[in-house]
């Protein structure tokens, strides 16, 4: 195999090592993506607080319905003393009427307190429905991503297999020890240790090659590197 071809084959070689790079970023960024469970998390964490509010609401709206019930009990007894004709002194009456209005009084605020907290503790059952809801749409949402995502690694692993084999075979043609200098190159020269010739320039850095450099780089037996960027040079008949 004559130098310009060897170059040719670093190059297509270099074509498909940046190819499974781009797979494999784009497959570790789907594996972070599918792992990232903070929607449904947030979900169920807003779900749970809704649920801790509404059972305090719903334990709230029973005391204030138990104080109500006592209230009206006592008021029932009161009243029964009152009109069971057993009460006759003047003074012990009088008090008796007025321990009933004051009953009176505060089963009437006992009743708006019953009804504020009936009113708050709906509101807080539709807050936990909602939040309820909220949970089932991020888990279908997930779950409907994770679908996709699953089905797109799987493309990506059998496309990575396969250009991986393509990979090995195109480097069994190679010397060994060239092929090692590349991947070396590769890893101190951001992924590139190949640069076409292109408009008598070296693509990556764009430095012009003088007349003489382009004749080696053509016709030359050995890897031509370009004088600025440390690149194998490549020229594509």
């Amino acid at each position: 195999m004559g130098t310009t071809q060897i170059v040719a084959t670093l190059f297509q070689l270099q074509q498909l090592d940046l190819e499974v790079d781009r797979l494999v970023a784009e497959e570790q960024a789907l594996a972070s993506s599918l792992q990232n469970t903070f929607p449904v998390k947030k979900a169920r964490a807003e779900q749970k607080n809704a649920q801790q509010q509404l059972a305090n609401g719903l334990k709230a709206q029973k005391d204030a319905e138990w104080a109500l019930e006592d209230l009206e009990r006592r008021l029932k007894q009161q009243e029964q003393r009152l009109y069971s004709g057993n009460v006759t002194n003047a003074k012990e009456l009088s008090a008796l009427q007025q321990e009933i209005q004051h009953l009176r009084a505060q089963q009437g605020r006992q009743e708006e307190t019953v009804l504020t907290m009936m009113e708050a503790a709906e509101a807080l059952r539709e807050t936990a429905e909602q939040s309820a809801r909220a949970v089932s749409e991020a888990e279908r949402a997930w779950d409907l991503a994770n679908a996709a995502g699953i089905a797109r690694h799987e493309q990506l692993g059998m496309r990575l297999q396969e250009l991986r084999g393509k990979r090995a075979e195109l480097a069994s043609t190679l010397d060994s020890e060239l092929v090692k200098r590349y991947e070396g190159m590769r890893k101190t020269r951001q992924g590139r240790a190949v640069s076409k010739v292109e408009q008598n320039s070296c693509q990556w850095c764009r430095v012009i090659l003088t007349p003489s450099e382009l004749q080696r780089v053509r016709v030359s037996s050995e890897l031509q590197m370009c004088s600025n960027c440390g690149r194998i040079l490549y020229y594509d008949r």
